[in-house]
């Protein structure tokens, strides 16, 4: 992906079947509905455990790379770039 910017995020999900499934996120006050979860894959960082999720956001024609830190609960938008 082209645009790496690391930055944290509020996003909106819910387990079920113990599976974790996300519907949307805010980035400087825009809302991306989150159309489609394309891969997801867990990453352990010494006693850290992150859940990366690469989803499409058709509204804004964007495909982006999400991670969810098991350890203290917060998100980081990590990259994005067009599907143009």
């Amino acid at each position: 992906m082209k645009n790496t910017i690391f930055k944290p995020v509020e996003v909106i999900s819910y387990f079920c079947n113990l599976e974790m499934k996300v519907l949307r996120f805010r980035k400087d006050n825009t809302v991306y509905k989150v159309s489609e979860v394309v891969s997801k894959w867990k990453v352990h960082e010494g006693e850290r455990i992150i859940t990366h999720f690469t989803v499409i956001c058709r509204e804004q024609n964007i495909v982006c790379e999400l991670a969810f830190c098991h350890n203290d609960f917060k998100w980081e938008f990590i990259q994005y770039e067009n599907l143009d």
